[in-house]
């Protein structure tokens, strides 16, 4: 027999539960939001609640796993070839997922209130989502930066390329009113990305080196 669960119209009010669930944890917080007023803006009643989630923290858990994962992961392709191609093709889907237009708004609301005030939902897709991720961002940036670099070193370069990215998902309304040229930014994913990736390949070149000074002639 067919899992309910998994017809149409059961995904349909699982989605409409999660996007109300969104929009109300964004504006009120996980603790300050009730169920009557998600099923409420979902248009359902509250026993679909306990049917797809239970209660309210796992409905808050979903939300969170839908803020942090990628809807498109990279292919084994695109992280099996050369480290800098690597990172390019990670930085773009990273941009992409950031200015989907079909994203919700409030996803960078409830990222924020987690990094401000982590609960149990963000570790409980910490092992599952969030830290495979990071060990493949390290891993292609300590290809790059070679045997001798120190994993100080590659966390710390790995954290400044990831920041040019996530500045487009946290800070994106201060860096439109400051800078009204990005405001069409959405529509520009594949130009970000190439130019973060070129800003960051640049400044992972081993500098040049230094030639050495000549020595002052003696007099004779």
């Amino acid at each position: 027999m067919a899992n309910v669960k998994d017809n149409a119209a059961s995904q349909e009010t699982r989605r409409k539960l999660i996007d109300a669930a969104g929009q109300v944890f964004a504006e009120r917080g996980l603790h300050a939001a009730t169920l009557q007023e998600i099923t409420d803006r979902a248009g359902v009643n509250k026993a679909a609640v306990n049917y797809h989630f239970r209660d309210k923290f796992e409905l808050y858990a979903a939300v969170v796993r839908y803020c942090v994962s990628f809807r498109v992961e990279p292919s084994p392709e695109e992280m099996t070839g050369p480290p800098r191609d690597c990172l390019r093709a990670l930085i773009a889907h990273i941009i992409r997922e950031i200015l989907d237009p079909t994203k919700p708004a409030w996803r960078a609301a409830i990222i924020n209130h987690e990094l401000a005030q982590p609960t149990a939902a963000l570790d409980a897709v910490m092992d599952e989502l969030i830290a495979p991720r990071s060990r493949l961002q390290l891993d292609i940036v300590r290809r790059i930066l070679g045997p001798r670099a120190s994993e100080e070193k590659v966390v710390r370069t790995t954290l400044s390329i990831i920041a040019q990215c996530l500045v487009y998902l946290h800070d994106r309304r201060i860096m439109v009113r400051l800078h009204p040229i990005l405001a069409q930014d959405d529509q520009k994913s594949d130009e970000i990305a190439r130019h973060i990736a070129d800003f960051s390949l640049a400044a992972l070149r081993p500098p040049p080196r230094r030639r050495p000074s000549p020595k002052p002639k003696r007099r004779s």
